[in-house]
């Protein structure tokens, strides 16, 4: 475990794997050693910062009136057939579940949940034919999917743990349309408020919805080494679905109509993004709004221990009594500087030390992990000023930072070959295009690797396609992903 690691330098940032893997290593993430390709075991802190980000998702879904529920992760094979499109899709990732008795064997197939669609829909028919509409649910779960690519743990999995799904249910296109709507603003708000990240919202191309749905509205993050991880979907279904699971009510006039459906996801990818986007040469820089431990206390031991231990303790009952989420390193076999280092690696917000001088003069030393910045403040004003740097400061300044991050990576160009270029430098683009199928194909093709995420939700301007030369509004961001 990371408490009981000796200082060792990361690799470089922009070798984002191997900075990566080692990150999540020494921070207390995960412990990739699992035996089972494509899974991991979460560790201690690392289960903590997903969780904080959980509760934030279920307090801002429960605020919407999306109410939370369970669904088993065994899925009748049935179920998921009623979709052929879907079906042939995803038949190649799904995992069967087979009894291992033989004489135990079950009638009906059943597979682990690879998406929700095939085990909530069922009962979503059962509902509705009770009278309830609209449905608004979530659920947070496991999905499986056997991956064929590379791996890379919480950024491509094959159990995709803490993975969340909103599927809603309207009677007309309007409604469903609204609540569309309703998920991106959700998302928009976990993205910047809880971890300080600009969002990156792109109308997804329509050669790559599901089968028969409408619209969706996809979210990336641009990481280190320039590629783009998708991070978040929001899907207007359409009544795609609705036909194939038979979800129909009765109108005002007694006609039998189909639903129209909306559904959402996301998860630990959200994570993914808090590590790569703030994480620095020293580790992970937390955003206050998720940290475990905001506030970590330092006692900096000597000979005659007992008014530092105590000014320690009270310094912490003090914040906790705040409200902030403080927590003393009382581990006395590391130096200052070792303890100094684990903290950093994970990304605590603030850092306070407390010695002979601090008991002495009623004054500590604050340490800003996001700056690495010292401030001296007096006993009487630290919770002020750490609420301020909580709340506001830290929040902003991490903003801030990766929408400058994201300025160096992300250029916009008229002319195809440069924007090429671009990308082989550990870049993402920004090309106009007309969105047509042919030129999709065309673009995708002319590299390996090369993907369009699609066209940019809240930038538009006049310009010719970088394909085909056609005038278009439509500008799409282009790169390559993991």
């Amino acid at each position: 475990m990371s408490e009981d690691i000796v200082p060792k330098r990361l690799p470089p940032r922009k070798n984002f794997v191997e900075w990566y893997n080692k990150v999540i290593e020494l921070a207390g993430i995960a412990d990739r050693r699992y035996g089972v390709k494509g899974t991991f075991v979460w560790l201690p802190y690392g289960l903590k910062l997903m969780k904080a980000i959980v509760r934030e998702w279920d307090a801002l879904f429960q605020a919407n009136n999306i109410e939370e529920t369970y669904f088993p992760l065994f899925v009748p094979l049935k179920y998921a057939e009623k979709n052929e499109m879907w079906f042939k899709g995803f038949k190649k990732n799904l995992y069967a579940v087979v009894p291992f008795a033989s004489d135990e064997r079950e009638i009906e197939r059943v597979i682990l949940r690879p998406t929700g669609e095939p085990a909530i829909y069922p009962m979503f028919k059962l509902w509705i034919k009770d009278g309830k509409l609209p449905i608004r649910i979530y659920e947070t779960v496991s999905s499986f999917r056997l991956e064929g690519r590379t791996t890379h743990t919480l950024i491509r999995d094959r159990e995709i743990t803490f993975w969340y799904e909103i599927h809603t249910a309207h009677k007309t296109r309007e409604e469903a349309y609204e609540e569309m709507q309703k998920h991106i603003e959700i998302n928009k708000q976990i993205w910047k408020e809880i971890l300080n990240i600009p969002y990156i919202a792109v109308e997804k191309p329509k050669e790559e919805l599901f089968p028969g749905a409408e619209s969706a509205v996809e979210f990336y993050t641009i990481l280190p080494d320039g590629r783009m991880l998708e991070n978040g979907s929001v899907n207007n279904l359409g009544q795609a679905y609705a036909k194939k699971f038979d979800l129909v009510y009765e109108d005002a006039n007694g006609k039998k109509q189909h639903c129209w459906q909306i559904c959402t996801g996301n998860g630990a990818r959200y994570l993914v993004a808090a590590i790569a986007v703030h994480g620095d040469e020293r580790g992970l820089v937390v955003p206050p709004r998720i940290a475990p431990v905001q506030v970590i206390i330092i006692p900096i031991y000597k000979k005659g221990n007992e008014a530092i231990e105590k000014t320690a303790s009270e310094l912490r009952d003090l914040l906790v009594k705040s409200g902030l989420r403080a927590q003393i390193d009382e581990n006395r076999e590391k130096t200052a500087g070792e303890k100094f280092y684990v903290w950093d690696i994970k990304g605590v917000p603030i850092r306070i030390e407390v010695g002979e001088k601090e008991v002495s003069s009623h004054t500590f030393t604050v340490f800003r992990r996001d700056t690495k910045e010292r401030i001296l403040v007096k006993k009487s004003e630290l919770v002020e000023l750490l609420r301020r740097l909580l709340e506001d400061e830290i929040p902003r300044n991490l903003y801030e930072k990766a929408l400058h991050f994201y300025e160096t990576k992300i250029k916009y160009f008229e002319d195809l070959k440069n924007a090429l270029d671009w990308l082989k430098k550990g870049g993402t683009a920004k090309i106009h295009w007309c969105e047509s199928p042919e030129c999709h194909e065309k673009l995708i093709g002319l590299e390996k690797g090369i993907e369009a995420a699609g066209s940019l939700l809240y930038e538009h301007s006049k310009g010719k396609c970088a394909i085909c030369g056609k005038p278009t509004e439509k500008i799409a961001l282009i790169g390559r992903s993991y």
